[in-house]
């Protein structure tokens, strides 16, 4: 298993690191339209996503980026692989480097600055801006993205094994307590 404490770390300021930060617009509730595009706000739950609604003129629509709670379960972050309208209490971070797995690894050290802020504290854009996070580097002093892809592959893989284990043991628990049972439900 990949280290984290045989790495060398170094402080970098949020738009070092994101190139395209951009807070979402302002959509009342009573402006919702009903539709299928995920409405990312401030909740901690269900990866942001407060409501289903379609794309109206004004809106901004982001994909592929991190969605960043300013203000409600503030510092929540979340990967938003889908395309989704972002409420004005989300600000979308998006790193031309980085794929699901960096933007994995980015999430964490992104919510670790969550204990700065709270209710009366909340993330704006000067804030964000000023913003730093420790991250892995290269021998030339960047930050190692390729160490934070492979880092968060390996433990998906140990993860997924694990998970495959307990399957395979709760099956053959379920076949030995009921030996006529074929391995099928019926509903």
């Amino acid at each position: 298993m990949m280290k984290l404490d045989e790495r060398n770390w170094k402080d970098f300021a949020v738009p070092e690191i994101f190139q395209n930060i951009q807070r979402g617009k302002r959509l009342k509730n009573a402006d919702h339209i009903p539709g299928i595009v995920p409405y990312v706000s401030s909740t901690a739950n269900n990866n942001g996503v407060d409501d289903y609604i379609e794309v109206t003129e004004g809106t901004r629509v982001f994909k592929n980026c991190i969605s960043l709670a300013n203000s409600g379960s503030v510092g929540t972050a979340f990967y938003e692989p889908f395309a989704f309208v972002a409420s004005d209490h989300i600000t979308s971070l998006e790193c031309k480097e980085a794929n699901e797995y960096i933007y994995l690894f980015l999430i964490t050290v992104l919510e670790q600055q969550g204990s700065n802020f709270n209710f009366n504290r909340e993330i704006n854009d000067i804030r964000i801006k000023k913003m730093r996070v420790m991250l892995p580097v290269t021998d030339d002093g960047e930050p190692d993205f390729q160490f934070m892809e492979d880092y968060i592959r390996e433990l998906m893989t140990a993860k997924r094994e694990q998970y495959q284990a307990y399957v395979e043991k709760r099956l053959k628990a379920l076949k030995f307590a009921y030996p006529n049972w074929g391995g099928t439900v019926n509903c």
